[in-house]
């Protein structure tokens, strides 16, 4: 589940800069390469790295 401000985030990211002459959304193509980053993402993200560190520390310190 998205919530508000994702959702109008994914609109303005969706949404065509113009059209091209057979009708076509046309976005910059720097836009066109990114993604919409999204909090979920980098929660999970966060929270892998976190506790990739904590087990090498565990490791490391014969805990394990």
């Amino acid at each position: 589940m998205q919530d508000a401000s994702e959702r109008q985030q994914e609109r303005e990211f969706r949404a065509a800069d113009g059209r091209g002459s057979a009708g076509e959304p046309v976005k910059e193509a720097v836009q066109a390469r990114q993604g919409v980053g999204s909090g979920r993402i980098l929660t999970v993200l966060t929270v892998g790295i976190v506790l990739v560190a904590i087990g090498l520390a565990a490791t490391y310190m014969g805990v394990v």
